[in-house]
């Protein structure tokens, strides 16, 4: 192990280095707390440093301070040496960031076995570094996986989607899609899985696999035995399927919720239902208002056997459909006051104007000027689609 002595004293400091070369160690060697950060500073393989705590200049405690508040990119195990043997003194030891003391005169066989507790701990964090460093490259790949599941911005049947999607973490609970279920119907959806990281994300990833078209038809259509075939499922259905589906364990707790639509891309009709949802916000380019739609609904998988509604609505052409998760409205600032519903209705309100990827990204810069950060504390999501036949 690659040692640091720190003492003025050079009688001591060479005794102390002969001990330890002769156990093994690579030593170096300082005569106060300045030399000592250069050294430091210069050699990067120095993981133990064993310090006087009275020195010229830079005294012991001011060195391991100024260790502790520095960016040295390693962590450094601080001995002291010192003469005092009250509590106050151990106290402030602690406190300044030393591991380990040692009492002079040094006893060398008590000073071998703290360095080697020293050592151990070193060891044992550069192992727990390592598994750490192995569960950010996983959780990596899982969230570039996660970002392939997101459907691409796109123009299906005179419907354009685009959206927003910014994790909390490396992965989010919030998970959103759009899919044609026949050559004039579109379901589109958004949903916020209780929670954050890993466990809420895989949920997603499940929850997402279902609603799309194609991996469970029989979620989103019913089969009929004469032409066409088939029957679209009312929003309703289909959360009640996904409720009864997905009871959640009391000590996981993994429910979510959704707003679920489905809209006739000819006719502009949307027929939506929510669980829990925000409600979606109208975007009414005639009278160049914003309306709710919906809101209710208990979570999917909270209780067991219930029940939802439906609100229908027609969609004029230019008319858009704002859905968003929870982490949108209740972004705070400075003072911990949120970003609000009323504050996102009055943004909207602002960008009838604008085509559908620029109020995308004013919602987006107004949020961020809100939290002063891009970084958020919950999953910020939203979806957009605007009927343009």
């Amino acid at each position: 192990m690659d040692i640091l002595i720190v003492e003025d004293a050079r009688d001591q400091r060479m005794m102390l280095a002969v001990v330890l070369k002769k156990q093994g160690h690579q030593v170096f060697q300082a005569a106060d707390g300045h030399e000592a950060l250069d050294v430091l500073a210069q050699h990067p393989t120095i993981r133990i440093v064993i310090s006087d705590w009275m020195m010229p200049n830079m005294d012991g405690i001011a060195l391991c301070e100024s260790i502790r508040q520095s960016n040295i990119g390693r962590y450094v195990y601080f001995i002291l040496l010192t003469g005092k043997s009250d509590r106050q003194a151990m106290v402030d030891g602690i406190n300044s960031g030393a591991d380990d003391f040692v009492n002079k005169p040094v006893d060398f066989a008590e000073l071998n076995a703290r360095l080697n507790a020293g050592i151990r701990i070193i060891e044992l964090k550069a192992a727990l570094e390592n598994k750490i460093q192995t569960i950010e490259k996983d959780l990596e790949s899982a969230a570039e996986t996660q970002a392939r599941l997101l459907s691409e911005p796109a123009r299906i049947q005179q419907v354009d989607f685009n959206w927003y999607f910014k994790p909390s973490r490396i992965l989010g609970g919030d998970m959103f899609g759009y899919h044609a279920l026949d050559e004039q119907t579109l379901s589109f959806y958004q949903l916020d899985v209780a929670g954050h990281g890993v466990p809420s994300a895989l949920f997603s990833f499940t929850l997402n696999n279902l609603l799309r078209e194609g991996s469970s038809a029989s979620l989103l259509k019913e089969a009929l035995s004469g032409p066409p075939f088939y029957r679209i499922k009312e929003p309703d259905e289909v959360l009640v399927s996904l409720n009864d589906q997905f009871q959640a364990r009391p000590e996981a707790m993994l429910y979510f919720t959704i707003a679920y639509g489905i809209i006739n891309s000819r006719t502009g009709s949307v027929t939506l239902s929510q669980a829990g949802h925000p409600p979606p916000l109208w975007l009414d380019a005639r009278s160049r208002t914003i309306k709710k739609v919906g809101g209710g609904g208990v979570p999917l998988g909270m209780m067991p056997d219930m029940t939802y509604s439906n609100v229908t609505f027609d969609l004029q052409p230019g008319d858009r459909l704002f859905l968003y998760s929870d982490g949108v409205t209740e972004c705070e600032n400075s003072e911990g006051e949120m970003f609000g519903e009323a504050r996102l209705e009055s943004l909207l309100a602002d960008t009838f104007d604008h085509c559908v990827a620029d109020m995308i990204k004013k919602v987006e810069q107004s949020i961020i000027g809100w939290t002063g950060a891009d970084v958020f504390i919950d999953d910020v999501t939203y979806l957009v689609l605007e009927w343009q036949p």
